[in-house]
């Protein structure tokens, strides 16, 4: 193998593993710690690759030999992904700075390698990009697969076999090809063994960090009861337990990455012949209440979003609802109750009323062509990282104001919803949410209140929102059946018409004063001590409870933009200094331009994320989608755009820049058109139209980056390739955090149009220059 094609096998597979990496360690981020700690873990461990660009630029001269950089950079790379998943899992590392430094390594080292290839040889840099672009398109894809077929830990011990088998082939020419086939044939046998051994992982499991938002620790309060996780299963959603207690075993919990706990209940499946304790069990919860007071004419229909492991469903079936669907985003949950049938009785299998679809809720909603007396869904979600991309939770979208229109539309006249959240303040900001989405509907502000029922509790409180007013016999006939329930039972503290004034609380007068006009409404969100404002679909974060952004990412935005000032300012001080020739001046064009991609292009892909989750309806498709059309659209675009204007460079990235603009501009006026149109098709269907609307901007987004690295060649400037990868890794975190920032202040759709806008800049910037002498290509 000659040397250039060695180095674009490199530049393929190296990607693969590093994209493949990311996401793998996404998920494990997610199962050890909460949302926040692990979206600035992963934010900061990006960080390696730039910084390993800037190393290579400190520390290995041009002189130096890039193949054997390169081997030794693979070596430590794969070294470093071993151990990084023995030591989380073999020290039980739960502590974020010890996690975040082996986390840091294995980006660090691929920076390095990065650096080199792109610096020793800039010539071939659109060939290189679109290499490495394809690369990290079949990473994105293979995470996917690797997780439901070897699960996480197992899965970073196949990338580190194939980063040694890279290794390999930059070793051949001094070990040669015998030694060379015994070092294949040994990681082959390593690569049987993995696949023979599948998800069980004979490492041990990935711990869970004992944070007050994981669940799996707070179950019961007593110290001494143990837990077993009786069924373990990996996904893209993340990792699925299935948990047995020693002192019971009628209720077991379902946990993703510890959190969001759901319960499954022993049940012999028989509904009329089943235990008191199971019905006593299901009664103490507040949502089982209001199916007490529903007449036959109003439980005909139930749709249960999220029915995790199945509690709501047995309540519908104990109820005497006489039909059930059950919506499910998790496969793992549905499958894990479906194949211990034994214990829940067959509530997802064998009951002919029962319907389980594993689809998003909101989605699924949508596509109804169905009407329900119900819409029942509790506890939808935890603040925990359920997805691959930090705070783009597909659950947030079920509690906004779009959603409860969307649930408004599916409902009977006399249809209900009962919702159940997690707390007093969710509470709160879901009563703004449905008050504020009522006046838009045009309710008069003093009938907004009879809409309403209210089990208001410390923990899981209930309301009940029907689509029509509730008459006064009916509420008349609540307040009887509640007033009959035994000691202990959750009280019903909100009914209509004033009919239960014995419970005076913060819900009754917002229901009852507040919410009469928009001015005491809008005064009361803004007086009160967190964030109750009602929750859109452009600003999704419904369990955001500061009113402001939170502490945390205002100081790790401050916390990488030092260090980005740092990465720029430094070195190029340093040159202006050092360089016989006016190198401060040559280099400050391409350094704006890495810059200012480096933070549009992650604004975009933010932005364009958590817009698709919307039309796809699952996280996991819509990543696929948006990774695989961004990837391939650059690959393409680098391929062709070195023929652009005949290799005038300046004219090439700034006409690039515009149709960036453009072409962005124009999917986000047209997509929402084109997808209500593709609407009633299959998830390929509306996938295929999602993936063909990225492609024309990402091909233009394909050309700036090589373009970039050509200028710098022209320049006789390669030395300063890696400290300018660096400048472009750095950006991208900095942009990444930048547009989770923007979206909480300003919503997602003003985000979008900041990322374009950096390319706006530099289109500007380009154009101004354009008196400067041209740059072409040799």
């Amino acid at each position: 193998m000659n040397n250039t094609r060695l180095i674009y096998l490199s530049l393929f597979l190296l990607p693969a593993s590093i994209l493949c990496f990311e996401i793998l360690s996404t998920r494990i981020a997610s199962v050890i710690f909460v949302q926040d700690y692990a979206f600035i873990i992963l934010s900061l461990a990006i960080l390696g690759l730039g910084s390993g660009g800037i190393f290579s630029y400190y520390r290995v001269k041009t002189s130096d030999d890039p193949f054997e950089i390169s081997l030794w950079s693979l070596v430590v790379l794969g070294v470093s992904l071993c151990l990084f998943i023995v030591a989380v899992i073999e020290l039980s590392i739960t502590d974020p700075f010890i996690f975040f430094f082996l986390l840091f390594l294995p980006f660090f080292f691929g920076g390095i390698v990065y650096a080199q290839i792109y610096r020793n040889f800039s010539r071939l840099s659109f060939k290189l990009y679109a290499s490495d672009l394809s690369g990290a398109a079949v990473g994105s894809a293979a995470s996917l697969g690797s997780l439901g077929v070897l699960g996480g830990p197992n899965s970073i011990l196949l990338l580190a076999l194939i980063v040694f088998a890279v290794s390999v082939l930059f070793l051949r020419p001094q070990i040669g090809t015998r030694k060379t086939v015994y070092v294949y044939s040994i990681l082959f046998l390593f690569f049987g063994v993995l696949l023979y051994n599948g998800k069980n992982e004979f490492l041990g499991q990935i711990p869970i960090g004992n944070f007050p938002e994981k669940d799996f620790y707070h179950v019961y309060p007593d110290p001494t009861i143990r837990s077993h996780i009786m069924d373990s299963r990996w996904s893209i959603y993340g990792r699925s337990d299935l948990v047995q207690y020693s002192h019971q075993d009628m209720v077991r919990q379902l946990f993703i990455d510890g959190a969001a706990g759901t319960q499954v209940y022993r049940f012999n499946g028989n509904v009329q012949q089943t235990s008191s304790n199971l019905q006593d069990l299901l009664l103490h919860h507040t949502n089982a209440i209001p199916f007490l007071c529903l007449q036959e004419s109003e439980k005909r229909s139930m749709l249960v979003i999220g029915s995790g492991g199945g509690k709501e469903v047995l309540m519908g079936l104990f109820g005497g609802v006489k039909k059930i669907t059950g919506v499910e985003i998790n496969p793992d949950f549905v499958q894990i109750v479906r194949d211990h049938k034994e214990f829940d009785g067959g509530i997802y299998s064998d009951f002919p009323n029962v319907d389980i679809q594993v689809k998003e809720g909101r989605h699924f909603v949508e596509q109804s062509k169905e009407s329900y007396d119900l819409i029942v869904m509790a506890l939808p979600s935890t603040a925990q990282m359920q997805n691959i991309e930090p705070f783009a939770m597909s659950e947030n979208f079920l509690l906004t104001k779009e959603a409860l229109r969307d649930y408004f539309k599916i409902l009977n006249p006399e249809g209900r919803m009962i919702l159940t959240v997690h707390n007093a303040w969710e509470l709160m900001r879901l009563l703004a949410t449905a008050v504020s989405v009522f006046r838009e509907m045009g309710i008069a502000g003093n009938e907004i209140q009879d809409h309403f029922a209210v089990l208001e509790a410390e923990y899981a409180p209930t309301v009940v929102i029907k689509k029509n007013v509730f008459t006064i016999d009916e509420t008349l006939r609540w307040k009887s059946i509640c007033e009959a329930l035994p000691q202990g039972f959750p009280p019903v503290t909100y009914l209509a018409y004033g009919l239960n004034r014995d419970y005076q609380s913060g819900v009754s007068y917002f229901l009852t004063r507040v919410a009469q006009s928009n001015e005491l409404l809008q005064a009361y969100i803004a007086n009160h001590e967190y964030d109750i404002s009602p929750c859109k679909d452009d600003q999704s974060y419904f369990y955001k409870i500061d009113r402001s952004v939170p502490r945390e990412f205002l100081w790790l935005l401050a916390g990488i933009a030092a260090f980005n000032v740092f990465v720029v300012w430094l070195p190029f001080s340093f040159i202006k200094k050092q360089a016989k020739h006016d190198k401060g001046k040559t280099l400050r064009l391409p350094l704006t331009i890495f810059s200012g991609i480096g933070i549009g292009f992650m604004v975009l892909e933010i932005s364009l994320f958590q817009k698709l989750v919307l039309y796809l309806g699952s996280p996991t498709i819509s990543l696929s989608v948006l990774l695989s059309s961004l990837l391939v659209g650059m690959g393409i675009g680098s391929l062709l755009g070195k023929n652009i204007y005949g290799g005038d460079l300046k004219k090439r990235i700034a006409v690039a820049s515009a149709a960036i603009v453009v072409t962005g501009s124009i999917l986000f006026f047209a997509s929402p058109s084109v997808l209500s149109y593709c609407a009633e098709y299959g998830i390929v269907f509306r996938s295929a139209a999602c993936f063909l609307m990225i492609l024309p901007i990402a091909l233009f987004l394909g050309i700036p980056f090589p373009s970039c690295i050509q200028l710098l060649k022209v320049e006789h400037s390669e030395q300063f390739v890696p400290w300018m990868y660096g400048v472009n890794g750095a950006m991208s975190v900095l942009g990444s955090v930048l547009a989770i920032v923007l979206s909480m202040i300003y919503g997602f759709t003003l985000t979008y149009f900041v990322g374009l806008a950096f390319y706006l800049v530099v289109f500007f910037l380009l154009f101004a220059s354009s008196d400067d002498r041209t740059l072409r290509t040799a």
